[in-house]
């Protein structure tokens, strides 16, 4: 919501919280409080006009209520400070209401509007002022002394920017006192040039009209302050320009407040490295220099070997701890013209600048390598990883930023899969595995079309009876040359060339057609669980590849549900919520694979209509002495149930791990102690029988 409608659509809240912090300086019984307020809303309601008008360098349509609310103060036995902080209040007060309701960082605009308030209320401020003073100007004395109360600078100067007034605050700015001030020249005292510029005040002179400028001071202790500057004519009878009065408002916390959300919104708040923002933000630029001018420049994209294993097995305090000190390691093997960023949850990149020398990028790469090579002290614990670094060069590799932060990872993919720990520079990608890559893509995406596509099945258990209640779909490539690939092999390969969707489609048509072989001999309690990609689940807004056959599963009595793994919650929750609503709507349940792994937690668990959590087999497996897996899936068990929710336990191996998850009231399991993963006919056979006993 723009300022000007907050301030229509909430006068009533602005109003009451003005005037309960601002108690201590309104009159008192016996004066009219309704008036005051009928003031402050006029004045809020013509600012509201002003700030939704183009800015013209005008006086603002305020000023008449301001000059009204000024007179009729003084009517009322208020002094002038009660005035400047009945305005002060107000400021405050409308300006913290409207930040409390914005869902995140003010945009550029919301800035721009919030600068514009404070300079309309500057300008009711010191038309109240004037107008005031007009009451007072048989009590001159007494308007001096209430003036120099006044916490912002004030100022008269004549013509020739000689001081004819300045109040205490004024004079401490300048650094001199009081006293010495009157009769210097305003160009005299210690003042930046957007302050003291002779020409701002010509301006205000020569056309009659207010001048407003930003100014920063440092003060002798070496403080950096911050102003908002104010200059009026002040008119004679005759129309004339016969002095120019001036106030200055510190902006100070303002400032200070939009360089943090700057700093939010462009550097990682873990590392204060650049964050992804601020990165692309930079290699654009650099990609546009670099076009202009030839130069090249080299992109080092960093991904961690071994990460999350540190992480499981430590913690996220401890995996923290690793990230801060992997960003100190990385800075220090580049040089300080270069940029080095935090782009995602364990991946850097590093910008080396003007140079195209592979000599001096292997080394600097090689010493990334070398320093994360070492083992990191975490606490009492010691962690070892490494990284894996792929390298391009603009322009030589890429013609856009974008292309070039592509091509980037894709060698990076290079040096972990031939051996991790290493670098890969794209050039050689290209030279080596390059067609080999496209070759398979283009393999990949003919093989729905070429019927090369399986779906095998592992029966889920219920551990009460034995009984076969649901089954994981599992998909399968029959390449021609190859032989049978399983998902790790190629599902990476169709998330990165786009397609994930056309498999998806591919999975739910032919779950739903083997269903209906089903039927004759299953039930209604069946469940048929199918895996859906995480980054394609969050993104798929309009392809909804299960919608097509909910009538056909329902015609073989058979329920499905949706497995995702735990980092789809890293996508917009909004979009989430929808999904999953969609999902429920439509009588699908939905499966959280790898619980305890990712980063689910509770709060997920609660907000998002899960169905059934499968724990992840690293918790089933019996580590030895002094393994707490078991009392973490156990503990999974009982959260889960007090949640209402039921759970799947995978990778079952042996009749021990049964007993033991059976005896903990895990409901369901899978694994090999029951059956492996097997095409549809067998399958069929087996879901004929019913169930699984040893």
């Amino acid at each position: 919501m723009r300022l000007p409608e907050f301030i229509r659509a909430h006068m009533e809240e602005i109003l009451w919280t003005w005037e309960d912090d601002a108690k201590t300086i309104l009159p008192g019984p016996r004066l009219s409080r309704d008036v005051l307020r009928d003031h402050m809303e006029e004045i809020l309601l013509c600012i509201a006009v002003e700030l939704e008008r183009q800015p013209l360098g005008h006086d603002g349509i305020s000023q008449a209520s301001a000059r009204i609310h000024g007179s009729e103060r003084h009517d009322l036995g208020a002094d002038i400070v009660d005035v400047a902080s009945e305005f002060r209040a107000l400021r405050h007060t409308v300006i913290e209401l409207w930040v409390q309701h914005q869902d995140g960082p003010l945009d550029k605009k919301g800035l721009s509007e919030l600068k514009r308030f404070d300079h309309e209320i500057d300008i009711a401020l010191a038309q109240s002022i004037e107008n005031y003073a007009l009451k007072k100007q048989q009590q001159g004395r007494l308007f001096e002394t209430m003036l120099s109360s006044l916490p912002d600078p004030c100022f008269i100067l004549d013509l020739d920017g000689v001081f004819l007034y300045a109040n205490k605050a004024m004079a401490e700015l300048c650094q001199v006192r009081a006293e010495d001030i009157v009769g210097c020249s305003f160009t005299q005292m210690p003042l930046p040039s957007q302050y003291n510029g002779k020409e701002r005040l010509r301006e205000v002179i020569r056309y009659k009209e207010q001048r407003e400028s930003e100014v920063k001071i440092e003060s002798p202790g070496g403080k950096i302050r911050y102003f908002e500057c104010l200059y009026a004519p002040v008119i004679d009878d005759q129309g004339e320009v016969e002095a120019i009065s001036g106030i200055a408002h510190e902006v100070t916390h303002r400032k200070e407040a939009e360089a943090r959300i700057w700093r939010h919104a462009n550097y990682d708040l873990l590392t204060g490295m650049p964050n992804r923002r601020l990165f692309m933000d930079r290699l654009g630029q650099h990609a546009a220099h670099s076009d202009r001018t030839g130069d090249p420049f080299a992109l080092l994209f960093i991904d961690l070997d071994y990460f999350k294993g540190v992480n499981d097995r430590l913690g996220h305090d401890a995996g923290d701890t690793l990230l801060k000190t992997i960003a100190q390691r990385i800075n220090s093997c580049v040089r300080q013209s270069d940029t080095v960023a935090r782009i995602g949850g364990d991946e850097f990149t590093v910008l080396l600048l003007d140079t195209g020398d592979r000599e001096l990028i292997d080394g600097i790469a090689s010493n990334i390598l070398a320093e994360l090579d070492r083992p990191f002290q975490l606490g009492e614990n010691d962690a070892s990883i490494s990284c894996s670094i792929g390298i391009t060069i603009f322009p030589e590799d890429a013609g856009t930023a974008q292309q070039l932060l592509s091509d980037a990872d894709q060698a990076m993919y290079e040096a972990k899969h031939t051996g991790r720990n290493r670098l890969c520079y794209f050039t050689d990608v290209m030279r080596s595995d390059g067609t080999k890559r496209q070759r398979m893509i283009n393999d990949l995406r003919e093989a729905p079309l070429s019927d090369q596509l399986r779906l095998f099945y592992q029966p889920i258990v219920d551990l009460s009876n034995g009984r076969i209640v649901k089954a994981e779909a599992l998909l399968r490539w029959q390449h021609p040359e190859q032989g049978l690939k399983l998902p790790v092999e190629f599902l990476g390969l169709a998330e990165e060339s786009g397609l994930m969707s056309a498999l998806e489609h591919w999975v739910f048509s032919e779950a739903a057609a083997q269903s209906l072989n089903w039927s004759d001999f299953g039930d209604d309690s069946f469940q048929l669980t199918i895996n859906s990609s995480p980054l394609q689940f969050a993104q798929n807004i309009h392809s909804k590849p299960w919608e097509a056959h909910l009538e056909t599963f329902q015609q073989s009595r058979t329920g499905i549900a949706i497995e995702l793994t735990e980092n789809v919650f890293l996508g917009d929750s909004e979009q989430l919520a929808r999904n999953f609503l969609e999902l429920k709507e439509a009588g699908v349940q939905l499966a959280l694979d790898d619980f305890g792994t990712g980063y689910s937690s509770l709060a997920y668990l609660k907000r998002f209509d899960v169905n059934y959590l499968k724990i992840d087999q690293s918790f089933v497996r019996d580590d030895g002495a002094g393994s707490n897996s078991h009392a973490i899936a156990e503990t999974i068990i009982m959260m889960a149930h007090k949640l209402g929710l039921e759970v799947v336990a995978e990778g079952v191996e042996t009749d021990e791990q049964r007993a033991w998850l059976k005896a903990a009231g895990c409901d369901f399991a899978q694994g090999f102690f029951f059956s492996e993963p097997m095409p549809a006919r067998e399958f069929e056979q087996l879901l004929r029988i019913g169930h699984i006993l040893h």
